[in-house]
């Protein structure tokens, strides 16, 4: 009678705990059983934690008497549904009590501890302690009895103590996992809910995944997929989503056919687990390996499905999914198709950032693989210039790497399709953004625009937008954008119009600045400008003026191939002009040039020249011999690869410099006073005069090259 509790629980309690102590038997069972009434009252829990009723009953569950520990155990059930009351009941040692009853209790006392210890575990304080006190041993041997409401109980004690991430390891070692896949074929729907709880806690550990694979239970979790029950589906999808994320599970997935059935879930009503499925398959797809195998199981087609979603999250794991297959050339014929195309146009205009940077991406490594043609006619260009806008720089800089890789080839077609959208003009205002990582993204994108030798594509990109942006290149302080910025200068010199134009501006005298700190690819982009420059003779006063003959010998003289080639090219047009020979040499353009002579680099038939042009004027001719270019020029007469005119040419300028030679030699009264003795002494001995000479110079080389053409 209810009625009568209060009276009850404030006067005769004292008196019932005094009566669980008497010597008779039926006594102590009439006073326990009045505990275990008076313990199911709600309102009346706490007052039994005041008189010491928790130890008698702890006392009492210690008892040899059956119905005694089962009357004591279904107290503390009753009582154990208040948390308060819960650290009283574990510093009793009430749980390890209950444990060691376990294997020779009867089925009704089994009952009250499942109980117990279900309502024990939902304070998380407490869960780590029955873990450790062997509570999870204790669950899975209850759990094997053929009995609805302890598997119930066993089931909701798992779940709860799964949720705790400290435990879920020792859970599993402990047998918990098997347990619970044992549960999931009761008939109970409480009990399958519970058990769906549990598996999806478990899996969610790094390392009680890997065991999962190891131990080969995935399948459990593939046959709760085709369950009817909702709870079964969604632990599956969860659990599935989570195994997704280790990589070494991922081909475990595919091996047992989990793909198909995490592909089937992306159909499913339940927005939970559609979700679930989506996150699992973007998760697979992050592996390149497992491309192949997605794209032959419907991957594409199941992610098309998937497109008129309005969820957040399974757009954002879609857009995931597609950024990782589109590096792979076997989805991207697939995805080449109009409407995943037009998926990733919506996606890039997606309020949420993370899609939209995922399909920016997408869209980016399309542009890098896929058909080019075919982006630019389905309208790739609107979009990726809506992202070149976008107030994100990681949408950003992929709008731009993309326009990049358009832009690349040397198909005309797309180039002027990129023109003719402005997609220039927006580069150029990229350019001067103040992040440096979107300014080297856009002169990427804008040097690929002036590749080539398209004329009219370079005039327009420098009519209309200047040279504002190269400036701002290359006046930036990250060497990356001024390597970017002299090379953009390099392709619009190109052309002849506008490299006058870029002269005009004082372009030599910036990259001659830039020339003496920058690292060696901003030299060897200086120097294909230079070379350019030097080409044409009206502009080498402009180079003398701004410091450019110091600075293209100081690119012949660099041990760098491709500098050598460069500084040489330019060297035997600047030797061309007789203005400048003289102040070359004086320079030191000898020695570089020499230097290279030497070797059988690509730069050799150009410093050939170079010094054979330097070689012409007479004032130059001390120098050349006493930096060993007799010796260069003689050796360049010989050489097999060198044709017959720039033999005959090398062989006439040594011609030359024997010449001038015996024409500086001093006169025969200072000869005689022991200057020059050697020499005085063989003029006298011959009687050569200065003509015969040069006709014996001549024809020793002509000799020497004879014998050089015989041998051969």
């Amino acid at each position: 009678n209810k009625d009568s509790h209060f009276t009850m629980i404030n006067k005769g309690l004292p008196c019932l705990l005094f009566l669980l102590k008497a010597q008779n038997i039926s006594t102590r069972k009439h006073a326990a059983g009045a505990l275990r009434d008076l313990s199911g009252n709600d309102e009346y829990k706490m007052e039994f934690s005041k008189h010491g009723c928790i130890e008698s009953l702890a006392a009492l569950g210690g008892s040899r008497e059956s119905e005694l520990q089962t009357l004591a155990f279904a107290s503390l059930r009753h009582l154990s549904l208040m948390s308060g009351l819960h650290s009283l009941m574990i510093e009793c040692d009430i749980v390890e009590q209950a444990v060691r009853h376990i294997s020779m209790a009867a089925e009704d006392l089994q009952c009250q501890i499942a109980g117990l210890f279900a309502n024990l575990s939902e304070s998380r304080e407490h869960q780590t302690g029955m873990v450790k006190n062997g509570v999870v041993q204790a669950i899975v041997a209850l759990a094997r009895i053929e009995n609805e409401e302890i598997q119930q109980d066993c089931a909701r004690a798992l779940a709860n103590i799964c949720a705790n991430e400290r435990n879920q390891v020792l859970i599993h070692h402990h047998g918990g996992l098997s347990c619970l896949i044992k549960l999931a074929q009761s008939k109970g729907d409480i009990c399958q809910r519970y058990v769906a709880m549990g598996l999806q806690f478990l899996a969610s550990n790094t390392e009680v995944r890997s065991a999962i694979i190891r131990e080969n239970i995935l399948s459990p979790f593939l046959e709760l997929s085709k369950s009817t029950l909702l709870d079964f589906q969604r632990s599956s999808a969860s659990s599935l989503a989570s195994m997704s994320l280790n990589k070494e599970n991922k081909s475990s997935i595919l091996r047992k056919g989990g793909l198909k059935d995490i592909l089937r879930l992306f159909s499913h009503p339940d927005l939970q687990v559609q979700r679930d499925a989506v996150f699992a398959a973007a998760n697979l797809a992050d592996s390149l390996d497992l491309h192949l195998d997605i794209v032959r199981e419907g991957g594409i087609a199941a992610f098309l499905s998937i497109r008129s979603s309005t969820d957040v999250r399974v757009l954002r794991d879609l857009s995931r999914a597609l950024s990782s297959l589109s590096l792979s050339d076997c989805a991207i014929d697939e995805m080449m198709n109009g409407d995943i195309l037009k998926i990733l146009f919506k996606l890039s205009r997606s309020s949420d950032i993370a899609t939209q940077r995922r399909a920016s991406l997408a869209l980016c490594n399309l542009s890098s693989n896929g058909d080019k043609l075919k982006l630019l006619e389905e309208g790739v260009l609107k979009s990726l210039l809506f992202l070149s806008r976008f107030p994100d720089l990681e949408v950003e800089r992929c709008a731009s790497l993309a326009i990049a890789a358009l832009s690349l080839g040397g198909n005309i077609t797309n180039k002027v399709k990129i023109i003719e959208e402005g997609t220039h003009r927006q580069l150029a205002e990229m350019i001067q953004f103040p992040d440096n990582e979107i300014q080297r993204c856009a002169a990427l994108a804008l040097n690929g625009l002036l590749l080539g030798e398209h004329d009219e594509i370079k005039m327009r990109v420098f009519r209309e937008t200047g040279s504002k942006s190269i400036l701002s290149l290359i006046s930036s302080n990250d060497e990356e954008c001024v390597h970017s910025g002299i090379y953009m200068l390099g392709s619009l010199a190109e052309n002849d119009e506008i490299r006058g134009a870029l002269v005009e501006i004082g372009s030599i005298k910036w990259l001659v600045d830039k020339f003496k700190l920058g690292p060696i690819e901003i030299k060897r982009a200086a120097g294909y400008f230079f070379s350019l420059i030097s080409e044409s003779a009206e502009y080498h006063k402009d180079m003398a003026n701004a410091g450019g003959l110091e600075t293209v010998i100081s690119l012949a003289s660099l041990v760098d191939s491709e500098c050598q080639e460069y500084g040489a090219f330019s060297l035997a047009f600047l030797a061309s002009n007789r203005e400048y020979q003289v102040p070359l040499v004086n320079m030191g353009a000898v020695r570089p040039l020499v230097s290279m002579m030497a070797t059988n680099a690509e730069s050799k038939h150009y410093a050939g020249m170079a010094l054979l042009k330097l070689a012409d004027n007479f004032e130059n001719h001390i120098t050349i011999a006493e930096e060993g270019g007799i010796q260069a020029l003689l050796r360049l007469g010989r050489s097999r690869v060198t044709d017959e005119e720039v033999q005959y040419k090398a062989a006439l300028t040594v011609g030359h410099l024997a010449t001038n030679a015996v024409n500086q030699l001093p006169k025969q009264q200072v000869i005689d006073k022991g200057v020059g003795f050697a020499a005085g002494s063989w003029k006298k001995r011959s009687g050569v005069k200065k003509m015969q000479a040069t006709e014996i110079a001549r024809e020793f080389v002509n000799n020497s090259l004879q014998k050089s053409k015989e041998t051969t």
